[in-house]
Order: C-alpha cells, then sequence, then structure tokens
C-alpha cells in the first residue's frame, strides 16, 4: 500500500546520501590543510605523506562513495521490503562508516598508496557524523508529525473482521509517517446502538461518519459476500473526493502473486505462479544466449572428437533427437549425443518391468540399451552437450526443471503440471540434490519450489553446485 511512498522516500534519501559522501570528503581536506598550520612541522611529517592537489583525489572520493553504498546497501538501509525504526538506521549508518575506514586503510596499504591516514579518517567521521545527523533530524521530523493532529492522515477501514484488524495493526506501524486510524465501519449492518470500540457505524452510516471527522482516505476491507457494497462505497468515495483503496486479499491467491495492470483503462488483476520478473528474465535470456554460445564454441573440437568415437563404436546417428515437452507443453526437438544403441526406444516394452523410477519416468542402473561409451557419456554429462544449441534457440535455459517426455506429462498429476510453467533447463535442482537416487515425487517438488522461489542469484547457485556433480557424476545412470 505505501511502497510507492516508501520507494521515492528510499531514492531520495539514496542521492542525498551520496551527496553528503561526496561532500564529506573536501571537507575532511580543508580540515586537513589547517590542521597542518596547528601541528608542528616535523610531527605533521612524521605522521603523515604531503597532501597531493585536490584533482588527483577524485578517483579516491568516487571508490569511496560507490564502497559505502554497496556496504550500506548489503546491510539493507535501503531495503523497502523491511521495516527499520530510524535508530536501526542510524546503526547501519555508522556500521557502513566503519566498512568504509577500513576498506579505504586496506586499499592504501595493499597498493600503497601516499594518502594522509587522518584525511582519511576526517572524511569518514564527518560522513558518519553528517549521515548520523540527518537520520536524527528525519527521526525529530516524524515524531513532530506524530503528535501534531493537523499532519495525520486519517484512514477509515470498512470492514470489522479478522482481515480488517490486520490492515489496521499493519498501518499502525507506520504512525511516524503520520498514517492513523480513525477507525472501523461495520458491513453486516448491525444497529447503531449495538457499535463498540472504534466501530464508528455500519455501511449505510458512512455519509454521517465522513460528515463527522476529518477522513482523508477510506480503505475496503470486506469479503466475498460484502463485495456487493464495493459499488456504494466507491461512488459515495467518488462523489466525495476521498481516496479510495481496495484491499485484494480475498482471491483465492495462496500459491499465486498477484499483481495489477491496465490495458488502456481497463484495471486488470493479475494471478501468476511463474516468475513475472520481466527485466530479471531478460538478463536470464541473455546469460542463456551467451554463455550457451561460448561454450558450444569451446566444445565444438570435443564435440567432433567424440562424436567419431560414437561414430565407430556403434551404429546409428550421432545425434539423437527426441520430442520434448517445453514452456506450457510446447513440443520441440531435444539433442543428445547417442548413448543408446540405434532401435533402443523400439525395446523399451521389454525392460519397462525392470523400471527403478517410481511414476511416469522410466530409469534403469544398468540399462543394457547403453552402450560402453555411451555409459561414460551419461556418467560425467557429456551426451547433454547439445543441449546448448537448444539453450541458443530459445526451446530451453541453462537452469529449468528438465524436458519432460509427451508421454510422461499425460500421466502428470494436475499440480506437477505446474512444473511446465518455465522453460526447462540443462540442469536444476533435482540434478543437483541427487538425481536418480531422489523419488519423483521429491523430484517434482524440487522443481516447484524451485519456481516459487526463482532467482537469478537461485539460477547461479545451482549452475555451481553442478560443476562437482558433473565431475563425480553424482546420482547418474
Amino acid at each position: 500500500m505505501f511502497r510507492e511512498h516508501a520507494k521515492l522516500f528510499t531514492r531520495l534519501q539514496f542521492g542525498a546520501d551520496l551527496l553528503i559522501t561526496w561532500a564529506a570528503f573536501p571537507l575532511a581536506y580543508w580540515t586537513r590543510i589547517h590542521l597542518s598550520s596547528l601541528l608542528p612541522v616535523s610531527l605533521d611529517q612524521l605522521l603523515n605523506p604531503a597532501l597531493s592537489p585536490f584533482g588527483q583525489y577524485f578517483w579516491i572520493i568516487g571508490l569511496a562513495v560507490v564502497s559505502w553504498a554497496a556496504a550500506a546497501s548489503s546491510l539493507g538501509l535501503y531495503r523497502i521490503s523491511i521495516r527499520r525504526s530510524g535508530w536501526e538506521k542510524v546503526r547501519i549508518v555508522l556500521e557502513s562508516s566503519i566498512i568504509l575506514w577500513l576498506f579505504l586503510g586496506f586499499l592504501s596499504f595493499a597498493l600503497k598508496l601516499d594518502l594522509s591516514r587522518p584525511l582519511i579518517a576526517l572524511f569518514v567521521l564527518y560522513q558518519a557524523l553528517i549521515l548520523t545527523f540527518s537520520r536524527l533530524v528525519i527521526i525529530s521530523r516524524r515524531r513532530r508529525l506524530t503528535y501534531s493532529q493537523k499532519h495525520w492522515r486519517n484512514i477509515l477501514i470498512i470492514g470489522t473482521n479478522a482481515k480488517a484488524r490486520k490492515m489496521g495493526n499493519l498501518i499502525s506501524r507506520y504512525s511516524d509517517w503520520g498514517l492513523r486510524i480513525l477507525g472501523y465501519v461495520d458491513v453486516n449492518g448491525a444497529p447503531a446502538d449495538r457499535m463498540e470500540g472504534d466501530v464508528l457505524g455500519s455501511i449505510s452510516d458512512l455519509p454521517r461518519v465522513v460528515e463527522a471527522n476529518i477522513v482523508d482516505e477510506i480503505i475496503f476491507v470486506g469479503d466475498r459476500p460484502s463485495l456487493d457494497l464495493l459499488d456504494n462505497v466507491l461512488e459515495f468515495c467518488k462523489e466525495q473526493g476521498i481516496r479510495t483503496r481496495v484491499a485484494a486479499d480475498f482471491f483465492p491467491a495462496k500459491v499465486t502473486n498477484l499483481s495489477m495492470e491496465f490495458l488502456e483503462n481497463i484495471p486488470v488483476i493479475t494471478f501468476s505462479s511463474a516468475p513475472e520478473h520481466a527485466f530479471s528474465l531478460w538478463i536470464k535470456r541473455v546469460l542463456d544466449v551467451v554463455i550457451s554460445a561460448v561454450l558450444l564454441a569451446l566444445l565444438l573440437p570435443f564435440l567432433i572428437v567424440i562424436g567419431l568415437l560414437v561414430k565407430l563404436t556403434s551404429r546409428g546417428p550421432i545425434i539423437y533427437r527426441q520430442t520434448r515437452c517445453g514452456l506450457y507443453g510446447r513440443k520441440f526437438t531435444l539433442y543428445k549425443i547417442r548413448s543408446m544403441r540405434d532401435g533402443a526406444e523400439d525395446v523399451l516394452w521389454e525392460i519397462r518391468h525392470l523400471n527403478e523410477m517410481d511414476g511416469p519416468v522410466f530409469k534403469m542402473r544398468n540399462d543394457p540399451r547403453v552402450t560402453p561409451l555411451g555409459r561414460f557419456l551419461r556418467k560425467s554429462s557429456i551426451d547433454e552437450w547439445p543441449q546448448f544449441w537448444n539453450v541458443l534457440k530459445g526451446d530451453m535455459s541453462l537452469v529449468g526443471p528438465r524436458a519432460p517426455l509427451p508421454e510422461e506429462v499425460k500421466e502428470y498429476t494436475r499440480w506437477q503440471r505446474r512444473r511446465l510453467s518455465v522453460k526447462p533447463g540443462i540442469t536444476c535442482l533435482w540434478q543437483v540434490s541427487g538425481r536418480n537416487e531422489i523419488d519423483f515425487y521429491e523430484w517434482m517438488k524440487l522443481d516447484l519450489h524451485y519456481i516459487d522461489n526463482w532467482s537469478l542469484l537461485l539460477d547461479f547457485k545451482i549452475l555451481l553446485r553442478t560443476f562437482p556433480v558433473v565431475i563425480f557424476g553424482k546420482g547418474a545412470r
């Protein structure tokens, strides 16, 4: 509800902090010059090298600003999703300034820079003091707003159920922003003489409540049966010019992510259980293209040699093509180096009863259809190298659930089909968690866990964990 307000305030604060950090250095430089005139010459020369012209410190200022911003951000100073008190922000400011001081000291020692130690100390001291003072001013300002009724933003909540009370409690946490819960309005039509405490009336009393009080905003927190009243509430608020918000948690969105956007002038509420981070998904695709193209170029000589070995050791094509299911069930051709004897699929029925994996997937530790060379290719995952071409084409990604066969998808239960909501990948959580040592049910749960918690960082972690798994062949058959 207050995310846009918080974003704006955080961005302004971030910009101001960077300016303060930059301005602290010339202030420290000026102080250091005048400090030299107060100290005996011998002591001044003993403690520090001579000051360089101010222009030669520009790169130090730039590096200091970036380093401090990185330290403060990593400590969560500008994290919008976490509600921090003013005093906790002061603590983070001081901690990040100490980190900056240690970093500059280490840099000076490691690169043998002729930096004045008092200059660095004064710079960090001024930066920490000014930033701390600015936070204290904000704390004081917010306290004055909290105690001054004329700056309060009065919010009326329509609804008296548990959800409405929870909304009121959440808003109360932002009282230092001048937000105040005026009261609640009952949607069940209870008589006025039965109203108690902070319940100011029923829905029919809304005009009277607004007339008798200063109401800046109204939040509708009803349940589905009370949605019929929403039209009347919106019409009344439009007539009065009162901003109205509707809590949308009455939708069945226990697993999905909810967002709202506009198609021209039509509001559209979106429910999605798949990743919706457009920019991050674009970065993922760019990395897929770049990495797969580089790997294909580097691996091409090895692929030629392996292809010749496959051709010399068994009859059949070098590249094995198989139809798989991709994003939302789209069929595509998956490429692998052939590791089985030609026509292996035609005799699968003869050994299907030896399947060692539950569910619709066939896995067998000592599959008689696998060639001796193919066993090595599978153990080392070399047979999957041609799938980088699938990634380059856009059918697959480097990281994602394994691409299933169409006949396997037909046997999925309803909840298992959700694994098709992202592109399949060459490696995944199942791949790095034991592969064939994990039963089918846990395999599906791992894929859904990946979808629900997807991020570029998670992809990076899976890629790092893939290397030792491939080298040691853990769980491969």
